[in-house]
């Protein structure tokens, strides 16, 4: 009894240290915001912007380009690696969740460790010359999107500015891959995501529709065109899903 005891403890210490994370995200948005005439750091998965863009650009902190093994270059930061070269957050670990798994064999890393090296420090370019996060940056307004295809799923248009920011809608998750490597879990079942909301405040969502495995492509960790990391459609609609 006491082992499954300590092994919930422990998980609920990461999730609260996952949470402090994404608070630390939120103060740092809002501050870049209001050096930024309202603008927050663009978000490089943006469908709008860049039609036929995968939900994948949305956990990266430097883009596509690096060469593997070498330091991540400044001119190449996206998403909230803008926060971190632009000094908002200083900590490395805050991008990364304590409680995020992955099996050996996943191709694509997300974990701290696959970004460093004994000779070069994190930001290290990894995977296919990228530098990722195990959260996912996607700021969403209340604002129905403009497709009405679109609009009839629940989906909403992406924020350019905090003011354009809900309470009730997401700017960071944890991460949304695939089933099995949801972060965090409870006899080995994943059962919610941690999640900045647009407000600012940090809250974990176990909204019932978004944890439909159906939206999921199974209970695996690997990804397949039917996992939401590889599959917009799925992936905008958990998002869409998720409420405090």
């Amino acid at each position: 009894m006491l082992l499954p005891a300590l092994s919930r403890a422990k998980e609920k210490s990461r999730q609260t240290y996952c949470l402090n994370n994404l608070k630390q995200m939120g103060i740092a948005i809002f501050v870049y915001a209001d050096d930024n005439n309202d603008r927050i750091p663009p978000p490089e998965y943006d469908p709008d912007r860049f039609p036929g863009i995968g939900p994948y650009n949305s956990y990266l902190l430097y883009g596509w380009g690096g060469t593997v093994g070498r330091p991540a270059e400044p001119k190449l930061a996206v998403n909230l690696g803008l926060l971190y070269i632009g000094n908002y957050l200083s900590t490395p670990g805050v991008f990364y969740c304590p409680s995020s798994r992955q099996t050996k064999d996943l191709r694509v890393v997300f974990e701290k460790k696959y970004f460093e090296s004994a000779k070069v420090p994190w930001p290290m370019y990894a995977v296919d010359g990228q530098v990722n996060m195990t959260y996912m940056y996607f700021p969403q307004t209340d604002v129905p999107s403009k497709k009405d295809s679109e609009a009839k799923l629940g989906w909403t248009q992406v924020a350019s500015k905090s003011t354009q920011l809900s309470s009730q809608r997401s700017i960071v998750t944890d991460l949304i891959y695939t089933w099995g490597t949801l972060a965090h879990t409870s006899n080995k079942n994943p059962y919610g995501l941690n999640v900045l909301w647009g407000d600012g405040h940090v809250k974990f969502s176990t909204t019932k529709a978004a944890f439909d495995q159906k939206l999921w492509g199974g209970t695996g960790a690997n990804p397949t065109t039917e996992t939401p990391g590889d599959n917009p459609t799925k992936w905008r609609t958990i998002v869409s899903y998720l409420r405090p």
